[in-house]
Protein backbone atom coordinates (compact mmCIF):
# COMPACT_ATOMS: atom_id res chain seq x y z
CA UNK A 1 0.00 0.00 0.00
CA UNK A 2 1.35 3.43 -0.90
CA UNK A 3 2.19 6.00 1.77
CA UNK A 4 -0.55 8.30 0.41
CA UNK A 5 -3.25 5.61 0.61
CA UNK A 6 -2.10 4.64 4.09
CA UNK A 7 -2.45 8.28 5.26
CA UNK A 8 -5.95 8.48 3.75
CA UNK A 9 -6.96 5.25 5.48
CA UNK A 10 -5.65 6.41 8.85
CA UNK A 11 -7.36 9.81 8.46
CA UNK A 12 -10.68 8.16 7.63
CA UNK A 13 -10.37 5.84 10.61
CA UNK A 14 -9.62 8.72 12.96
CA UNK A 15 -12.57 10.72 11.61
CA UNK A 16 -14.90 7.75 11.99
CA UNK A 17 -13.69 7.19 15.54
CA UNK A 18 -14.20 10.86 16.41
CA UNK A 19 -17.78 10.70 15.13
CA UNK A 20 -18.33 7.49 17.09
CA UNK A 21 -17.00 9.06 20.30
CA UNK A 22 -19.19 12.12 19.81
CA UNK A 23 -22.24 9.93 19.21
CA UNK A 24 -21.44 7.93 22.32
CA UNK A 25 -21.20 11.13 24.36
CA UNK A 26 -24.55 12.33 23.05
CA UNK A 27 -26.87 9.46 22.18
CA UNK A 28 -29.25 11.84 20.40
CA UNK A 29 -26.71 12.15 17.60
CA UNK A 30 -27.16 8.40 17.08
CA UNK A 31 -30.94 8.73 17.24
CA UNK A 32 -30.96 11.41 14.54
CA UNK A 33 -28.72 9.29 12.31
CA UNK A 34 -30.94 6.25 12.91
CA UNK A 35 -34.06 8.26 12.10
CA UNK A 36 -32.50 9.44 8.85
CA UNK A 37 -31.59 5.86 7.89
CA UNK A 38 -35.12 4.61 8.56
CA UNK A 39 -36.71 7.40 6.50
CA UNK A 40 -34.18 7.01 3.71
CA UNK A 41 -34.86 3.26 3.46
CA UNK A 42 -38.55 2.86 4.25
CA UNK A 43 -40.41 6.09 3.52
CA UNK A 44 -43.04 5.80 0.78
CA UNK A 45 -41.91 9.07 -0.77
CA UNK A 46 -38.45 9.01 -2.31
CA UNK A 47 -37.04 12.25 -0.90
CA UNK A 48 -33.53 13.41 -1.78
CA UNK A 49 -30.76 13.38 0.80
CA UNK A 50 -30.41 17.14 0.34
CA UNK A 51 -34.08 17.75 1.13
CA UNK A 52 -33.89 15.54 4.25
CA UNK A 53 -30.76 17.36 5.42
CA UNK A 54 -32.29 20.82 4.92
CA UNK A 55 -35.47 19.71 6.67
CA UNK A 56 -33.44 18.48 9.64
CA UNK A 57 -31.52 21.77 9.85
CA UNK A 58 -34.72 23.81 9.64
CA UNK A 59 -36.18 21.63 12.39
CA UNK A 60 -33.19 22.15 14.68
CA UNK A 61 -33.29 25.92 14.17
CA UNK A 62 -37.07 25.83 14.69
CA UNK A 63 -36.56 24.35 18.16
CA UNK A 64 -34.20 27.21 19.03
CA UNK A 65 -36.89 29.65 17.94
CA UNK A 66 -39.43 27.99 20.24
CA UNK A 67 -37.04 28.66 23.11
CA UNK A 68 -36.82 32.35 22.28
CA UNK A 69 -33.93 32.57 19.78
CA UNK A 70 -35.35 34.71 16.97
CA UNK A 71 -32.12 35.16 15.07
CA UNK A 72 -30.52 31.76 14.39
CA UNK A 73 -30.96 30.84 10.75
CA UNK A 74 -30.17 28.05 8.31
CA UNK A 75 -29.10 29.39 4.90
CA UNK A 76 -29.27 26.82 2.11
CA UNK A 77 -27.20 26.79 -1.05
CA UNK A 78 -29.76 28.80 -3.05
CA UNK A 79 -29.82 31.57 -0.42
CA UNK A 80 -26.10 31.53 0.37
CA UNK A 81 -24.78 33.89 -2.31
CA UNK A 82 -27.36 36.61 -1.61
CA UNK A 83 -26.64 36.27 2.11
CA UNK A 84 -22.90 36.65 1.58
CA UNK A 85 -23.40 39.57 -0.81
CA UNK A 86 -25.24 41.43 1.95
CA UNK A 87 -22.29 41.04 4.31
CA UNK A 88 -19.51 41.54 1.77
CA UNK A 89 -21.35 44.50 0.15
CA UNK A 90 -20.42 43.25 -3.32
CA UNK A 91 -22.18 41.58 -6.24
CA UNK A 92 -21.93 41.30 -10.00
CA UNK A 93 -24.19 43.90 -11.61
CA UNK A 94 -24.43 47.03 -13.74
CA UNK A 95 -24.90 49.89 -11.22
CA UNK A 96 -28.42 51.29 -11.61
CA UNK A 97 -31.13 52.10 -9.07
CA UNK A 98 -34.46 50.65 -10.20
CA UNK A 99 -38.03 50.82 -9.00
CA UNK A 100 -41.40 49.56 -10.19
CA UNK A 101 -43.40 52.71 -10.91
CA UNK A 102 -46.75 53.50 -12.45
CA UNK A 103 -49.94 51.55 -13.13
CA UNK A 104 -49.32 48.95 -14.34
CA UNK A 105 -45.91 48.92 -12.63
CA UNK A 106 -43.02 49.48 -15.03
CA UNK A 107 -39.38 48.89 -14.24
CA UNK A 108 -37.83 52.37 -14.12
CA UNK A 109 -34.30 53.68 -13.65
CA UNK A 110 -34.42 56.12 -10.73
CA UNK A 111 -31.57 58.59 -10.33
CA UNK A 112 -28.24 58.57 -12.17
CA UNK A 113 -26.22 55.34 -12.43
CA UNK A 114 -23.48 54.78 -9.85
CA UNK A 115 -20.26 56.55 -10.90
CA UNK A 116 -17.65 54.25 -12.42
CA UNK A 117 -20.09 51.40 -13.15
CA UNK A 118 -21.00 49.85 -16.53
CA UNK A 119 -24.34 51.71 -16.50
CA UNK A 120 -22.56 55.02 -15.82
CA UNK A 121 -20.46 54.57 -18.96
CA UNK A 122 -23.48 53.64 -21.11
CA UNK A 123 -26.43 55.66 -22.41
CA UNK A 124 -28.64 54.99 -19.39
CA UNK A 125 -30.57 57.89 -17.88
CA UNK A 126 -32.78 58.55 -14.89
CA UNK A 127 -36.38 57.88 -15.93
CA UNK A 128 -35.54 55.22 -18.51
CA UNK A 129 -37.95 52.27 -18.61
CA UNK A 130 -36.38 48.81 -18.81
CA UNK A 131 -38.72 46.75 -20.96
CA UNK A 132 -36.63 43.56 -21.16
CA UNK A 133 -33.53 41.94 -19.65
CA UNK A 134 -31.76 39.50 -21.98
CA UNK A 135 -34.94 39.41 -24.11
CA UNK A 136 -37.05 38.52 -21.04
CA UNK A 137 -39.93 41.04 -20.81
CA UNK A 138 -40.01 42.83 -17.45
CA UNK A 139 -43.76 43.42 -17.51
CA UNK A 140 -45.28 41.51 -14.61
CA UNK A 141 -41.89 40.63 -13.09
CA UNK A 142 -41.51 40.76 -9.32
CA UNK A 143 -38.50 42.70 -8.04
CA UNK A 144 -36.76 39.52 -6.84
CA UNK A 145 -36.97 38.14 -10.38
CA UNK A 146 -35.65 41.41 -11.77
CA UNK A 147 -32.62 41.28 -9.47
CA UNK A 148 -32.01 37.65 -10.37
CA UNK A 149 -31.81 38.60 -14.07
CA UNK A 150 -29.85 41.83 -13.54
CA UNK A 151 -27.16 40.34 -11.32
CA UNK A 152 -24.76 37.61 -12.32
CA UNK A 153 -21.12 36.59 -12.71
CA UNK A 154 -18.66 39.45 -13.13
CA UNK A 155 -17.73 39.88 -16.79
CA UNK A 156 -20.81 38.09 -18.12
CA UNK A 157 -22.81 40.41 -20.43
CA UNK A 158 -26.41 41.43 -19.94
CA UNK A 159 -28.61 43.20 -22.51
CA UNK A 160 -31.11 45.80 -21.28
CA UNK A 161 -33.90 47.01 -23.55
CA UNK A 162 -34.49 50.69 -22.66
CA UNK A 163 -37.02 53.35 -23.55
CA UNK A 164 -35.86 56.92 -22.89
CA UNK A 165 -38.34 59.45 -21.55
CA UNK A 166 -40.21 61.09 -24.44
CA UNK A 167 -39.49 58.19 -26.80
CA UNK A 168 -41.66 55.22 -27.80
CA UNK A 169 -39.29 52.60 -29.15
CA UNK A 170 -36.83 50.58 -27.05
CA UNK A 171 -33.16 50.22 -27.90
CA UNK A 172 -30.75 47.62 -26.57
CA UNK A 173 -27.73 48.37 -24.39
CA UNK A 174 -25.19 45.61 -23.88
CA UNK A 175 -23.27 45.78 -20.60
CA UNK A 176 -20.58 43.59 -19.06
CA UNK A 177 -21.35 43.03 -15.40
CA UNK A 178 -18.75 44.37 -12.97
CA UNK A 179 -18.19 44.23 -9.24
CA UNK A 180 -20.76 46.58 -7.69
CA UNK A 181 -20.02 47.75 -4.18
CA UNK A 182 -23.08 48.35 -2.05
CA UNK A 183 -22.57 51.55 -0.12
CA UNK A 184 -23.35 51.48 3.58
CA UNK A 185 -22.33 55.09 4.31
CA UNK A 186 -24.79 57.55 2.77
CA UNK A 187 -25.40 61.28 2.94
CA UNK A 188 -28.57 63.31 2.62
CA UNK A 189 -28.91 63.73 -1.17
CA UNK A 190 -27.13 62.60 -4.30
CA UNK A 191 -25.82 65.28 -6.61
CA UNK A 192 -26.49 65.28 -10.37
CA UNK A 193 -23.24 63.32 -10.76
CA UNK A 194 -24.43 60.63 -8.34
CA UNK A 195 -22.16 61.64 -5.46
CA UNK A 196 -23.51 61.77 -1.91
CA UNK A 197 -23.79 65.17 -0.26
CA UNK A 198 -22.52 64.76 3.32
CA UNK A 199 -21.91 68.40 4.18
CA UNK A 200 -25.13 70.18 5.05
CA UNK A 201 -25.90 73.29 2.98
CA UNK A 202 -27.89 74.77 5.86
CA UNK A 203 -24.78 74.62 8.08
CA UNK A 204 -21.54 73.56 6.32
CA UNK A 205 -19.87 73.08 9.70
CA UNK A 206 -21.93 69.90 10.17
CA UNK A 207 -21.59 66.60 8.34
CA UNK A 208 -24.52 64.21 8.09
CA UNK A 209 -23.64 60.51 7.80
CA UNK A 210 -26.13 57.65 7.53
CA UNK A 211 -24.97 54.14 8.33
CA UNK A 212 -27.41 51.77 6.66
CA UNK A 213 -25.70 48.51 7.64
CA UNK A 214 -22.54 47.30 9.37
CA UNK A 215 -20.79 45.32 6.65
CA UNK A 216 -17.24 44.33 5.75
CA UNK A 217 -16.49 47.71 4.15
CA UNK A 218 -18.44 50.05 6.44
CA UNK A 219 -15.55 51.12 8.67
CA UNK A 220 -13.26 51.91 5.74
CA UNK A 221 -16.09 53.79 3.98
CA UNK A 222 -16.73 55.92 7.05
CA UNK A 223 -13.02 56.57 7.58
CA UNK A 224 -12.74 57.99 4.04
CA UNK A 225 -15.83 60.16 4.47
CA UNK A 226 -14.66 61.54 7.82
CA UNK A 227 -11.24 62.40 6.41
CA UNK A 228 -12.86 64.22 3.49
CA UNK A 229 -15.32 66.12 5.69
CA UNK A 230 -12.80 67.25 8.28
CA UNK A 231 -10.49 68.26 5.45
CA UNK A 232 -13.29 70.49 4.15
CA UNK A 233 -13.72 72.16 7.53
CA UNK A 234 -16.57 70.14 9.01
CA UNK A 235 -16.53 70.50 12.80
CA UNK A 236 -19.37 68.23 13.99
CA UNK A 237 -20.95 64.96 12.86
CA UNK A 238 -24.56 63.77 12.93
CA UNK A 239 -24.62 59.95 12.75
CA UNK A 240 -27.93 58.38 11.67
CA UNK A 241 -28.58 54.69 12.38
CA UNK A 242 -32.38 54.80 12.15
CA UNK A 243 -33.81 51.66 10.54
CA UNK A 244 -30.33 50.10 10.64
CA UNK A 245 -30.87 46.47 11.63
CA UNK A 246 -27.20 45.85 12.41
CA UNK A 247 -24.57 43.62 10.86
CA UNK A 248 -21.03 42.64 11.76
CA UNK A 249 -19.85 43.07 15.35
CA UNK A 250 -16.33 43.96 14.15
CA UNK A 251 -17.72 46.87 12.12
CA UNK A 252 -19.60 48.26 15.13
CA UNK A 253 -16.45 48.00 17.26
CA UNK A 254 -14.26 49.62 14.60
CA UNK A 255 -16.62 52.54 14.09
CA UNK A 256 -17.01 53.13 17.82
CA UNK A 257 -13.23 53.12 18.09
CA UNK A 258 -12.99 56.05 15.66
CA UNK A 259 -14.49 58.39 18.25
CA UNK A 260 -12.96 57.17 21.54
CA UNK A 261 -9.72 57.78 23.38
CA UNK A 262 -7.58 54.72 24.10
CA UNK A 263 -8.28 52.08 26.72
CA UNK A 264 -12.08 52.20 26.93
CA UNK A 265 -14.10 48.96 26.76
CA UNK A 266 -16.46 49.24 23.77
CA UNK A 267 -18.51 46.08 24.28
CA UNK A 268 -18.21 42.67 25.92
CA UNK A 269 -19.81 39.39 24.93
CA UNK A 270 -20.98 36.60 27.24
CA UNK A 271 -21.90 33.00 26.55
CA UNK A 272 -24.69 30.88 27.97
CA UNK A 273 -22.80 30.63 31.29
CA UNK A 274 -22.79 34.46 31.54
CA UNK A 275 -18.99 34.47 31.63
CA UNK A 276 -17.23 37.10 29.51
CA UNK A 277 -16.03 35.55 26.26
CA UNK A 278 -14.51 38.61 24.63
CA UNK A 279 -13.83 42.24 25.44
CA UNK A 280 -13.23 44.91 22.80
CA UNK A 281 -11.20 47.95 23.89
CA UNK A 282 -10.62 51.25 22.06
CA UNK A 283 -7.23 52.08 20.60
CA UNK A 284 -7.47 55.87 20.37
CA UNK A 285 -5.52 55.85 17.10
CA UNK A 286 -7.79 58.26 15.19
CA UNK A 287 -8.18 62.02 15.25
CA UNK A 288 -11.92 62.12 15.96
CA UNK A 289 -11.93 61.77 19.74
CA UNK A 290 -13.05 65.37 20.37
CA UNK A 291 -15.39 66.17 17.48
CA UNK A 292 -18.97 66.85 18.66
CA UNK A 293 -21.35 63.99 17.85
CA UNK A 294 -25.05 63.22 17.87
CA UNK A 295 -26.60 59.84 17.04
CA UNK A 296 -30.13 59.37 15.66
CA UNK A 297 -31.90 56.11 16.57
CA UNK A 298 -35.42 54.73 16.28
CA UNK A 299 -37.36 51.59 17.18
CA UNK A 300 -35.72 49.70 14.29
CA UNK A 301 -32.13 50.50 15.26
CA UNK A 302 -30.80 47.11 16.30
CA UNK A 303 -27.75 45.02 17.12
CA UNK A 304 -24.58 46.74 15.84
CA UNK A 305 -26.47 50.06 15.75
CA UNK A 306 -27.18 49.66 19.45
CA UNK A 307 -23.56 48.80 20.22
CA UNK A 308 -22.44 52.07 18.60
CA UNK A 309 -25.15 54.24 20.18
CA UNK A 310 -24.75 52.69 23.65
CA UNK A 311 -20.97 53.00 23.64
CA UNK A 312 -20.92 56.65 22.57
CA UNK A 313 -23.70 57.44 25.05
CA UNK A 314 -22.05 55.69 28.01
CA UNK A 315 -18.83 57.66 27.55
CA UNK A 316 -20.73 60.92 26.94
CA UNK A 317 -19.17 61.15 23.49
CA UNK A 318 -22.52 61.66 21.82
CA UNK A 319 -26.07 62.65 22.61
CA UNK A 320 -28.54 60.00 21.43
CA UNK A 321 -31.69 61.43 19.83
CA UNK A 322 -34.95 59.79 18.76
CA UNK A 323 -36.76 56.90 20.36
CA UNK A 324 -35.88 53.69 22.15
CA UNK A 325 -34.05 51.15 20.03
CA UNK A 326 -35.10 47.60 19.17
CA UNK A 327 -33.25 45.66 21.87
CA UNK A 328 -31.31 43.00 19.95
CA UNK A 329 -28.34 42.22 22.15
CA UNK A 330 -27.28 38.84 20.80
CA UNK A 331 -24.28 37.80 18.73
CA UNK A 332 -24.60 35.38 15.80
CA UNK A 333 -21.71 33.27 14.52
CA UNK A 334 -21.71 32.36 10.85
CA UNK A 335 -20.55 28.78 10.30
CA UNK A 336 -19.97 26.90 7.06
CA UNK A 337 -21.63 23.51 6.78
CA UNK A 338 -21.95 21.05 3.90
CA UNK A 339 -18.35 21.92 3.01
CA UNK A 340 -19.41 25.54 2.62
CA UNK A 341 -22.43 24.92 0.40
CA UNK A 342 -24.75 26.15 3.15
CA UNK A 343 -24.43 28.31 6.25
CA UNK A 344 -25.64 28.24 9.84
CA UNK A 345 -26.14 31.59 11.50
CA UNK A 346 -26.19 30.63 15.19
CA UNK A 347 -26.86 32.81 18.23
CA UNK A 348 -23.93 32.08 20.53
CA UNK A 349 -23.58 35.02 22.92
CA UNK A 350 -25.09 38.24 24.26
CA UNK A 351 -23.33 41.59 24.19
CA UNK A 352 -23.21 44.13 27.00
CA UNK A 353 -22.67 47.87 26.85
CA UNK A 354 -19.77 49.60 28.70
CA UNK A 355 -22.05 50.48 31.62
CA UNK A 356 -22.57 46.76 32.22
CA UNK A 357 -26.18 46.76 31.07
CA UNK A 358 -27.58 44.11 28.77
CA UNK A 359 -29.19 45.51 25.62
CA UNK A 360 -31.13 42.38 24.69
CA UNK A 361 -34.90 42.45 25.07
CA UNK A 362 -36.15 39.10 26.32
CA UNK A 363 -39.40 37.74 24.92
CA UNK A 364 -41.27 38.45 28.17
CA UNK A 365 -39.69 41.89 28.84
CA UNK A 366 -42.13 44.78 29.27
CA UNK A 367 -41.70 48.44 28.47
CA UNK A 368 -40.51 49.14 32.04
CA UNK A 369 -37.66 46.64 31.83
CA UNK A 370 -34.08 47.65 31.05
CA UNK A 371 -33.30 46.85 27.40
CA UNK A 372 -32.25 48.62 24.23
CA UNK A 373 -30.82 52.13 24.05
CA UNK A 374 -32.95 55.08 25.11
CA UNK A 375 -32.41 58.68 23.97
CA UNK A 376 -30.76 61.12 26.33
CA UNK A 377 -33.19 62.93 28.58
CA UNK A 378 -34.74 65.85 26.74
CA UNK A 379 -33.83 64.41 23.32
CA UNK A 380 -36.78 62.08 22.81
CA UNK A 381 -38.41 62.41 19.38
CA UNK A 382 -41.17 59.82 19.26
CA UNK A 383 -42.99 59.16 15.99
CA UNK A 384 -46.39 57.53 15.84
CA UNK A 385 -46.97 54.95 13.12
CA UNK A 386 -48.31 57.47 10.61
CA UNK A 387 -45.42 59.91 11.03
CA UNK A 388 -42.93 57.04 10.85
CA UNK A 389 -44.39 55.92 7.51
CA UNK A 390 -44.22 59.50 6.25
CA UNK A 391 -40.58 59.68 7.31
CA UNK A 392 -39.82 56.44 5.47
CA UNK A 393 -41.45 57.85 2.35
CA UNK A 394 -39.60 61.16 2.76
CA UNK A 395 -36.25 59.39 3.13
CA UNK A 396 -36.89 57.03 0.21
CA UNK A 397 -37.91 59.93 -2.00
CA UNK A 398 -34.71 61.83 -1.26
CA UNK A 399 -32.58 58.74 -1.79
CA UNK A 400 -34.09 57.82 -5.14
CA UNK A 401 -34.60 61.25 -6.67
CA UNK A 402 -31.52 63.00 -5.30
CA UNK A 403 -31.45 66.68 -6.17
CA UNK A 404 -34.30 66.09 -8.68
CA UNK A 405 -36.99 66.49 -6.04
CA UNK A 406 -39.22 68.21 -8.60
CA UNK A 407 -40.15 67.23 -12.14
CA UNK A 408 -41.92 64.41 -14.02
CA UNK A 409 -40.19 61.55 -12.18
CA UNK A 410 -40.94 63.17 -8.81
CA UNK A 411 -44.60 63.55 -9.80
CA UNK A 412 -44.69 59.90 -10.86
CA UNK A 413 -43.15 58.87 -7.53
CA UNK A 414 -45.75 60.89 -5.60
CA UNK A 415 -48.59 59.37 -7.63
CA UNK A 416 -47.28 55.89 -6.85
CA UNK A 417 -46.47 56.44 -3.16
CA UNK A 418 -48.74 59.30 -2.13
CA UNK A 419 -47.84 62.93 -1.49
CA UNK A 420 -46.22 63.90 1.78
CA UNK A 421 -48.13 66.23 4.12
CA UNK A 422 -47.42 69.90 3.52
CA UNK A 423 -44.56 71.16 5.65
CA UNK A 424 -43.33 67.68 6.62
CA UNK A 425 -39.94 67.76 8.32
CA UNK A 426 -37.60 65.18 9.79
CA UNK A 427 -37.94 66.22 13.44
CA UNK A 428 -35.15 64.03 14.82
CA UNK A 429 -32.76 65.29 12.15
CA UNK A 430 -33.67 68.90 12.97
CA UNK A 431 -33.15 68.23 16.68
CA UNK A 432 -29.71 66.81 15.98
CA UNK A 433 -28.69 69.86 13.96
CA UNK A 434 -29.91 72.19 16.72
CA UNK A 435 -27.90 70.30 19.33
CA UNK A 436 -24.69 70.31 17.32
CA UNK A 437 -25.08 74.02 16.54
CA UNK A 438 -25.29 74.77 20.28
CA UNK A 439 -22.15 72.67 20.84
CA UNK A 440 -20.25 74.54 18.14
CA UNK A 441 -21.41 77.90 19.44
CA UNK A 442 -20.26 76.96 22.94
CA UNK A 443 -16.83 75.99 21.59
CA UNK A 444 -16.51 79.29 19.75
CA UNK A 445 -17.12 81.41 22.86
CA UNK A 446 -13.90 82.75 24.39
CA UNK A 447 -13.01 81.08 27.69
CA UNK A 448 -12.90 83.26 30.76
Amino acid sequence: MSRRNMLLLVSAALLSYACYVRAEQNPYARYVAAGYSVIDRWALEDVSDQALFEGAMQGLVGVLRKYGDQYSLFVNEQQRDAFREDLSQEFGGVGVHILLLGEPPRLTVVGPPEPGTPAFRADIRSGDRITAIDSQPTEGMEMLDVLHHMRGPVGKPVVLSLVHQGEDSPHDVRLARAVITVESILGDLRTAKGQWQFRLPRDPRIGYVRITKFGDKTESELTRVLAKLTGEGVQAILLDVRDNYGGALDAAVGISDLFLRAGLPIVTTRGRDQQIRSRFVSTGHTGYTEIPLAVLINHNSASASEILAACLQDYHRAVVIGQRSYGKGTVQRLMRIESGRSLLKLTSATYWRPSGKNINRMSDAGEDASWGVSPNKGFEVVLDEEEYLHWRQYRRRRDLLGDHQDGPLANQFDQENGKLPDGFTDRAFDRGIEYLQTQLEAQSRPSR
